[in-house]
């Protein structure tokens, strides 16, 4: 009985040790992967994708689609019943309605306070939920973009995001220049013109540049965008709020700080 018991435990052991050992041996081959699982999923490049909370909000909802069928049809007078009598404007200074108007030329059809509204609102927007906007002035923001979320280091007037899918990096800032990769979604660094030479060229229907030169969040790649797909935090952004009496208004529309 002793001998059988000897061997049942020793041909135990040998199955636990073995067991064991492939264990073990899997663990070691397992580290490494997930190590370069990791490191690969820390190089790839951050996205921020496109938002719109706009069906959140019944009456929002409502007031943005009537606010888009008056910037088309250049309807001053919706616009203008829109502003919050102290709405800020292109400097980002409470300028009261009238000084509005005169600094966008709002009165013209020429304005281009309308294609800038257009481009912002097609873009989709968020509500900001903003603990610090002690006013309530700020509820809601065109486009999705200004709600970007970065390192507290960072620049935010040098990033930017490529707001569509497969977007074209090109070799060379025109629409025949080889394509060096495509980007969705991908958060950026517009280049400093000092240190990289020429980084805007040519120009858009808005006075603004038609290619811009950037470089991914991660540095890995570099070459020239299309004014159309890509955007920035700082750049023209619509806050709206709703007052007291439950009416959506704009309270700024401005570029900037």
């Amino acid at each position: 009985m002793k001998s059988g018991l000897t061997v049942d435990r020793f041909t135990r052991d040998v199955v636990f040790n073995s067991n064991l050992t492939l264990l073990t041996m899997k663990a070691i081959l397992t580290i490494p992967l997930f190590l370069l699982f990791c490191a690969s999923m820390q190089s790839q490049n951050p996205q921020f994708a496109p938002r719109d909370e706009t069906y959140l909000d019944a009456s929002l909802n409502t007031f943005v689609n009537n606010l888009l069928a008056a910037i088309d049809s250049r309807d001053q007078h919706f616009l203008f019943d829109a502003l919050e009598i102290d709405v800020a404007g292109e400097r980002g200074v409470a300028s009261a309605d009238e000084d509005f108007k005169h600094e966008w030329n709002v009165d013209q059809d020429s304005s281009v306070i309308w294609p800038l509204m257009k481009r912002a609102i097609q873009m989709g927007g968020v509500f900001l939920h903003d603990t610090n906007d002690l006013t309530g002035r700020y509820q809601f923001v065109f486009p999705y973009v200004y709600d970007l979320q970065l390192d507290i280091e960072d620049d935010y007037y040098a990033i930017g995001v490529v707001t569509g899918k497969n977007v074209n990096l090109r070799d060379k800032p025109d629409t025949a220049g080889p394509i060096k990769s495509k980007l969705t979604y991908d958060v950026i660094w517009f280049l400093d013109g000092e240190q990289y030479g020429v980084t805007k060229s040519g120009t858009n229907p808005y006075g603004e540049p038609e290619w811009y030169l950037v470089e991914t969040y991660d540095r890995q790649q570099r070459g020239w965008v299309n004014w159309r797909y890509v955007y920035s935090p700082m750049s023209y952004r619509m806050f709206l709020f709703k007052d007291a009496k439950g009416a959506w208004k704009i309270s700024a529309f401005m570029a900037g700080d």
